[in-house]
């Protein structure tokens, strides 16, 4: 905006004459020289540019003094909330380590089975990532004063990469509880349907729900990949968005195929009783709409899929 600066930032004559005498005063200090009568003549475009400029930094350090003091605000808060979130989830995997010590003794005693205590280890290594994870965003927020980021590509901080360091304990939470339910469930889900306890397609269910769970551990190691590359340069952050995005839409097709597949073979086995009239019509229904609504979302992975390819 072009004009006069306003009148109340114009200096007035008798402060520049004051500032006048007091640089040259300064000046006469500084170089040891004799005081000299009259006035150090010193422009008075020099005086109102200084003065000028003098406004404007003011103005900077107090918008900038303003934003440290918000964001000290918003830190403290932030890492408040999170020292809480700690001091709790430190307290509930003690709870569950106690937990997993008195299944061991009902164990050892015969009170148990073996693998009814293998839930409570599982539910301390999961305790366990999660304190863990809340400890890697406690440590982010007290390195870069804001709340923790978790987008494939937001910056380092500090030179440590908070990111990946959360999608690996995400992993090692899947991978654990794959093979607690490879182990444990699967075994005991495959003595009940060899006795018929439960239909055979409890056992198809299961045996997908175990591909969709290795498939998400699959998911995560190409997410640290794509960080890894976007780290390095070796991608950009729109490929990098591209591809992180169609791995998504590839994990929510496989999960929508799945629960399709899950649906259909529990409404054979419905039609089948209400063929014989063990059922009615309204039961089927609920398991028709889940059936639609799954197949809705298969639909739609499939359309975010050739969207995504096309931009490539």
């Amino acid at each position: 905006m072009e004009g006069k600066m306003p009148k109340n930032f114009e200096p007035d004559s008798r402060f520049v004459d004051r500032l006048e005498w007091q640089l040259a005063s300064e000046f006469r200090r500084k170089d040891r020289l004799k005081p000299a009568a009259g006035k150090v003549a010193v422009p008075r475009y020099v005086v109102a540019l200084s003065l000028a400029a003098g406004v404007l930094l003011m103005g900077v350090a107090a918008t900038k003094a303003a934003d440290l003091i918000k964001d000290s605000w918003r830190k403290k808060i932030e890492v408040a909330r999170l020292e809480t979130e700690v001091k709790l989830k430190r307290a509930f995997l003690d709870f569950k380590k106690e937990a997993m010590a008195k299944a061991e003794r009902q164990v050892s005693m015969g009170l148990i089975h073996e693998d009814d205590a293998l839930v409570s280890k599982l539910g301390v290594e999961r305790a366990a990532s999660d304190l863990k994870r809340s400890l890697v965003d406690l440590e982010e927020v007290k390195a870069s004063g804001k709340a923790p980021r978790n987008e494939l590509y937001a910056p380092a901080v500090g030179g440590r990469d908070f990111v990946s360091e959360r999608l690996e304990i995400d992993k090692r939470t899947l991978e654990v509880d794959l093979g607690l339910r490879r182990g444990r469930t699967e075994r005991n889900l495959k003595e009940k349907v060899d006795l018929g306890l439960i239909p055979k397609s409890g056992w198809e269910d299961f045996q997908a729900s175990l591909a969709v769970q290795e498939a998400e551990v699959g998911d995560i190691e190409k997410r640290l990949d794509l960080r890894r590359r976007l780290l390095a340069g070796e991608i950009s952050a729109e490929e990098m968005e591209i591809q992180d995005r169609t791995t998504a839409a590839e994990r929510d097709l496989r999960q929508a195929r799945s629960s399709v597949a899950s649906f259909q073979r529990r409404l054979e086995l419905l039609r089948a009783k209400q063929a014989v009239g063990v059922i009615s019509e309204s039961e089927i229904q609920g398991y028709q709409f889940a059936l639609d609504a799954a197949q809705a979302e298969l639909n739609l992975a499939l359309q975010q899929i050739d969207i995504l390819k096309k931009l490539k």
